[in-house]
């Protein structure tokens, strides 16, 4: 608003004479006078800004080691697509043989554990164990059954039919882009094996600057124009991190990828006009309406330019404003008391 107030005044503060007033469209000889409307905007594109293809934390689906792994042989590459079910990698070692004792016991043991349980709440519920006893038998219950479920979550994604006792083929558990990273040391339990990124967790990392990361709607990489979903609220030093919505397939981005986008900011009573229809005057951006049969000069602010227009805000509405976009250079001179062409 102050923007615009700003233009509004800025007419009225130009020396007298120093746009010469109107000018008559018959005064203007035989200049070829083009005319366009001005289109009213809603968004304009900004500086270009680092962004990287990527997905937010808790996103993706992490298969992590039940345990100590000295050697793993990847079938797929980082980034690539699986489908579910898809064998992605075999783990090798000795200790291959130890995790499927361990499932086997941990199964076992859970069933033992459970039948327990559940005869033994009817007698806590007659009063016929005390609640010292209760306690023990439940927490030893539960202890054993996440350790199964933990075992049994793993070995879910075990191929079948594998004779080797020192080797386990893992497959993916859903149609997804398998992030690793190659570790050169052995992979200790809870260390994650890989991740799984469905394609809609895949999006835009943007780094927005903070004076105008309020503003943005969508960001632009070559074709694709991404809607921002959200916005951070913590800023790292002159920027604030944004996360785009779903990455389409047909951007042809890939994960880990970093690209410059260009983003759209959100704006009012803006318009686009072609570069050739303004003109500078005294350090301030011009350009010329048509007014009956005549032309008025009309003070306005450049926001961005694109291909071979501006965005620019003016001082009085453009809507529907015939604007002068050929001979602006002498329809100017004109105006100042140079004379025509």
């Amino acid at each position: 608003m102050n923007r615009i107030i700003g233009l509004a005044l800025l007419l009225c503060a130009l020396p007298a004479g120093a746009t010469g007033g109107p000018v008559e469209l018959a005064a203007l000889g035989s200049l070829q006078l083009e005319f366009e409307q001005a289109v009213p905007v809603e968004v304009y594109p900004g500086q270009r800004v680092a962004a990287q293809v990527t997905f937010r934390k808790g996103e993706a689906f992490n298969v992590p080691s039940p345990g100590r792994v000295q050697q793993i042989e990847y079938l797929v590459e980082p980034g690539a697509a699986v489908q579910q079910g898809q064998p992605f990698a075999v783990l090798r070692g000795p200790e291959m043989h130890h995790f499927e004792m361990r499932f086997e016991s941990s199964q076992a043991l859970a069933e033992s554990a459970e039948r327990r349980f559940k005869s033994n709440r009817e007698l806590y519920k007659r009063k016929a164990i005390s609640e010292s006893q209760w306690q023990e038998i439940s927490e030893k219950y539960y202890e054993l059954m996440l350790e199964y479920e933990h075992m049994r979550h793993f070995f879910e994604l075990v191929v079948g039919g594998d004779n080797d006792p020192d080797a386990l083929t893992l497959a993916a558990p859903l149609a997804s882009q398998i992030d690793y990273s190659s570790a050169e040391h052995r992979v200790e339990e809870g260390d994650s094996i890989a991740q799984f990124v469905p394609a809609s967790a895949i999006r835009l990392e943007v780094a927005l600057p903070v004076a105008s990361a309020r503003e943005v709607s969508a960001v632009r990489v070559g074709d694709c124009e991404l809607a921002i979903e959200r916005v951070g609220a913590m800023t790292d030093g002159f920027f604030v991190q944004a996360w785009t919505g779903a990455l389409p397939a047909s951007c042809g981005l890939m994960l880990g990828q970093q690209v410059l986008a260009t983003p759209l900011l959100r704006v009012s009573g803006a318009y686009r006009v072609p570069r050739t229809a303004v003109f500078q005057l005294e350090h301030e951006s011009f350009v010329l309406v048509r007014s009956g049969a005549s032309l008025t000069a009309v003070a306005v602010v450049l926001l961005a330019a694109e291909d071979g227009d501006y965005v620019l805000q003016a001082a009085t509405p453009l809507d529907a404003a015939d604007v002068l976009v050929s001979s602006v250079s002498a329809v100017q001179g004109i105006m100042l008391g140079l004379g025509g062409e």
